[in-house]
């Protein structure tokens, strides 16, 4: 009879490499591959898949590889068309009364949600997932919805309800499958919140390790090294994480996209500010398009910060303003208490516009957006000028026009949920 879920497990007494020789692992490894040298080419692949597949279809492998192409598209940085796929293969699962699949594509949906920033999505999604299936029924597959539970969880603060989810008891072969990875990423970040970093190491570098030994350490689409480089740090060895982080850069395929960005956060924070600032401005770049707002939050949290040691006091207020402002809106409790805690400027955080303000905002031209969004991130006048190939005069004109079409005073009362535009801008 047909498995309910893909299960790649150990066979009786064989080593933990047999997993190597099981479809959905084979599957898995040649992805990780696939993503690592060509990531255009591959998350292309994975949305004709997805066009092609239909849950109609009586091949063993519809579902699975179904489910395969949207991880791919997930780890891929292409988590919007992930989200889209999903809401689709759910209504299909639906119609066909296949609550399995159902449950699996929830599952994803709340892993997307996670990448995403969109924490409170993120539960809703993944409690879901287990109402449609039981967490007895999920098999060693239990770890995917489970792992989005408490990384979502402990980023909100909910540090009781990620331990329930810890606890859940799961198949011990769940550790040699696939569905293991995520789960003790999420422990390991569950670690890093609550201050066990000796453990959170363990768990980070037991992602490696598992990867080592099916043999795609090197290709593995998780970025265990950054949990571990920022477990290093926390411990004070920083020789460690330099090297760590180091590795996730020089793998192939490391060019680019949300793994990089982690990384260099990573980089920056155990270099000098101004170099610093370098590696913190391409990781914001970074994260932006791949769409990770917690992950966004924390880098201009760290931008604050070192413009601050470096005296742009205007700059670093601004960018506290802006990394709060995410922070909130991911609902991410416990970063925005670790921001307020470090910013000289807590006390002076600005009111949010009136509804009839933020509709101002609409109003305003796209050369006027564009000025206004980067004098959000801090630029003068002149910088300001400079990147967009205008006067300085003229940007002091735009400006003008948008305090008057917001009803603002100064530059500090410029809305910060302008900043996603700032990328754009010049």
């Amino acid at each position: 009879a047909r498995t309910p879920l893909p299960a790649p497990r150990r066979p009786g007494g064989a080593t933990v490499v047999a997993l190597r020789s099981e479809p959905w692992l084979e599957r898995a490894a040649a992805l990780a591959g696939e993503l690592a040298r060509d990531r255009q080419v591959v998350v292309e692949r994975a949305e004709q898949v997805l066009w092609d597949l239909r849950l109609s279809r009586s091949a063993y492998w519809s579902e699975e590889a179904a489910l395969l192409a949207l991880l791919t598209l997930v780890h891929g940085d292409r988590a919007d068309s992930a989200a889209e796929w999903c809401e689709r293969l759910t209504l299909d699962a639906a119609e066909r009364a296949t609550p399995t699949w159902q449950a699996v594509f929830q599952a994803v949906r709340a892993t997307i949600a996670v990448y995403q920033g969109d924490l409170a999505a993120a539960v809703e999604q993944g409690h879901l997932a287990l109402d449609l299936l039981p967490a007895k029924s999920w098999g060693v597959a239990i770890g995917l919805p489970l792992s989005s539970l408490v990384v979502a969880t402990t980023r909100m603060g909910r540090y009781d309800d990620a331990l329930r989810h810890l606890s859940q008891a799961v198949p011990a072969a769940m550790y040699e499958s696939w569905y293991g990875l995520p789960f003790l990423q999420a422990r390991g970040i569950h670690h890093l919140a609550t201050h066990h970093h000796r453990a959170a190491l363990r768990d980070f570098l037991s992602c490696g390790e598992l990867q080592r030994q099916w043999g795609v350490q090197d290709l593995g689409p998780l970025p265990w090294r950054a949990g571990a480089a920022e477990a290093c740090i926390q411990l004070g060895n920083t020789d460690r994480a330099k090297q760590l982080v180091h590795e996730q850069l020089s793998r192939s395929g490391a060019g680019g996209g949300r793994a990089r960005g982690l990384a260099l956060r990573l980089y920056a924070a155990t270099c000098a500010p101004g170099r610093g600032l370098q590696l913190l401005n391409e990781a914001l770049e970074l994260l932006e398009s791949a769409g990770d707002r917690f992950e966004q939050a924390r880098v201009l949290g760290d931008m604050s910060r070192l413009y601050g040691e470096v005296g742009e006091q205007r700059r670093a207020r601004m960018l506290f303003r802006q990394s709060l402002h995410v922070a909130k809106a991911c609902g991410a409790q416990p970063l925005t208490q670790e921001l307020l805690a470090g910013s000289t400027d807590a006390g002076t955080e600005r009111q949010p516009l009136l509804p009839s303000h933020e509709g101002s905002v609409r109003e305003l031209t796209g050369s006027e957006v564009r000025v206004a969004s980067l004098a959000v991130m801090g630029y003068t006048n002149r910088e300001i000028a400079a990147r967009l190939y205008v006067t300085p005069s003229t940007v002091e004109q735009h400006l003008t026009r948008v305090y008057r079409k917001l009803n603002i005073q100064r530059r500090q009362d410029l809305p910060s949920f302008l900043w996603p535009n700032a990328s754009k801008a010049g």
